[in-house]
């Protein structure tokens, strides 16, 4: 073959001829654009397949989600084509199950009954609740002339009815709610009156003692006793709480023409009342009656220049309280074991604190409940001192004191075993103004014939001893001589214990629902 051979050797690098441009720049670009052509499809192949796959999942989901839907459309279709054989004659849901009681035929009939089966193991009132807890709540029954269930209520939730300043309130379909002073106004009181078992005769027999506790009262708001006891902070509780227990208080409104003088005593106390401990002075049996009297005077009045004194006298009570034995004494110490008579106070103090909303701590509660337990003897009665002897007198305390701290009802059966020897069998007709007054509230919260005997003799008697002569300074009022008290408290003392117990019907409402005996009493409906 000749050199000069045209066709070139297979093994002869390739000649690339480029052509040359004023600038790099170009000649760099040009050898960029396959990657970056290579790049961009790349990238279109990738995106696309993403859509692709979102789509076919989409379309997976939605099919069985579809197919569900349909179905469930179906069952409910199906469903109600049975119903139908019922529409005919009865739209009652529960007429469809025929081997269950439905609650028109339960024996725990409630006042308004819906369709449904009873579930006998929810506790009444309280859908789920703990059955062997206290009860706070209860259904309304049908009014004071049926029995209810006798368990303590402690809420204000609403009722059926128009009582002003509550929220449904009280009436006769409804329920009267424990821990309020509603039971002291307008028709809520003259229901309560009547119902309770009260009367004209005994409301005018109030009104004669208030308007002698009027003439009583010195110019700077206080008043006195007369007998051995000069003790003027007890004397005006004593003769403030008759006013406070008729719902008047020390501001102006309709139909009250007391809130001068009630002010004015108010404002004696507030004076009196040592400003770093909040003590009243006069001992301990002053400073819980003066306590009871500013707690309710600012439960009613809502008025926040009372509640300071109020909290700060609680306050008191909680620091003057045997760390031993939880009991209190005749002066604001801890070392001084607690005695019945000056406790009781104490506690209805603590109590009627509660009831206004002030805070009273819940150790006093706890350590005054242990009182009330190493008070209490084999007998069921209680003594004026731990493991001292039963007397019907510190019984009818202590049973008050029982009922409510720790909600003891009329079930209880040490409350019947108390009420029973020591209560029933000292009647009303025996004078003893300071034992009518705690027996008298401990039946009222009972309830029941206990409650109606009780007050049929108590009412009278308390009418028929009241000083009736017009001509005498004394009218309206009732006569120390007789009295076990008497001696201590003269006649203000006798005054005032006297008219809170004819004002039981109202001064607080009952505890318990129970049959209170008079709604259908055909006595006390001619009496009014």
């Amino acid at each position: 073959m000749s050199a000069n051979n045209s066709k070139p050797k297979t093994n002869a690098a390739p000649v690339i001829v480029i052509r040359e441009d004023p600038s790099s720049v170009g000649r760099y670009l040009l050898l960029m654009v396959p990657a970056l052509l290579g790049s961009l499809i790349f990238h279109a192949v990738l995106v696309a397949a993403f859509v692709l796959y979102v789509i076919f999942n989409q379309e997976t989901r939605t099919g069985p989600e579809t197919d569900e839907i349909k179905k469930d459309t179906i069952t409910t279709e199906q469903v109600e084509e049975k119903k139908e054989t019922f529409t005919v004659t009865d739209i009652d849901e529960s007429a469809q199950e025929f081997d269950t009681n439905i609650q028109y035929m339960a024996e725990r009939i409630a006042d308004v009954s819906v369709p449904g089966s009873v579930n006998p193991n929810e506790a009444v009132g309280i859908k789920d609740g703990d059955k062997s807890a206290p009860p706070v709540n209860l259904p309304a029954p049908g009014g004071f002339t049926t029995k209810g269930q006798g368990g303590p209520f402690e809420t204000t939730g609403p009722g059926n009815s128009m009582a002003v300043g509550e929220v449904g309130g009280y009436s006769p379909r409804g329920m009267p709610l424990q821990g309020t002073f509603y039971g002291r106004s307008g028709a809520t009181r003259e229901y309560a009156l009547r119902e309770g078992g009260g009367t004209k005769a005994s409301e005018a027999c109030v009104t004669r003692g208030l308007q002698w506790l009027i003439r009583q009262q010195q110019p700077s708001g206080a008043w006195s006793m007369s007998g051995n006891e000069a003790n003027e902070i007890a004397a005006t509780a004593l003769g403030l709480l008759p006013f406070l227990a008729a719902g008047k208080t020390h501001k102006p409104a309709d139909k009250n023409p007391y809130d001068k003088n009630i002010l004015r005593a108010l404002n004696f106390l507030k004076r009196k009342q040592d400003r770093k401990t909040g003590y009243f002075t006069g001992g301990m049996y002053a400073h819980g009656l003066a306590t009871i009297a500013m707690c309710e005077a600012y439960g009613l009045s809502q008025d926040p220049l009372l509640r300071p004194h109020a909290q700060a006298a609680i306050y008191l009570i909680a620091s003057a309280q045997h760390d031993t034995d939880g009991g209190w004494r005749y002066g604001p110490t801890k070392t001084a074991q607690g005695d019945m008579s000056i406790s009781g106070w104490q506690i209805m103090a603590l109590k009627s604190g509660m009831m206004a909303g002030l805070n009273v701590p819940a150790k006093t509660v706890a350590n005054a409940k242990k009182f009330l337990a190493l008070s209490m003897n084999t007998d069921s009665g209680y003594g004026y001192v731990p493991r001292g002897g039963s007397t019907y007198r510190m019984t009818a305390v202590g049973l008050l004191c029982r009922q409510y701290l720790e909600n003891w009802g009329p079930s209880n059966p040490k409350m019947i075993d108390a009420v029973q020897k020591h209560i029933v069998t000292h009647s009303p007709d025996i004078q003893d103004s300071y034992y009518y007054y705690y027996a008298t509230q401990v039946l009222h919260h009972f309830g029941g014939e206990t409650w109606r005997k009780w007050n049929d003799k108590m009412r009278e008697n308390l009418i028929r001893k009241q000083e009736s002569n017009e001509k005498s300074p004394n009218f309206g009022s009732w006569a120390p001589q007789g009295d076990p008290w008497g001696r201590v408290g003269g006649r203000l003392m006798m005054t005032s214990l006297n008219l809170l117990t004819l004002e039981v019907y109202y001064r607080y409402l009952p505890l318990y629902y129970r049959d209170a005996g008079y709604g259908k009493d055909a006595a006390v409906q001619k009496a009014f």
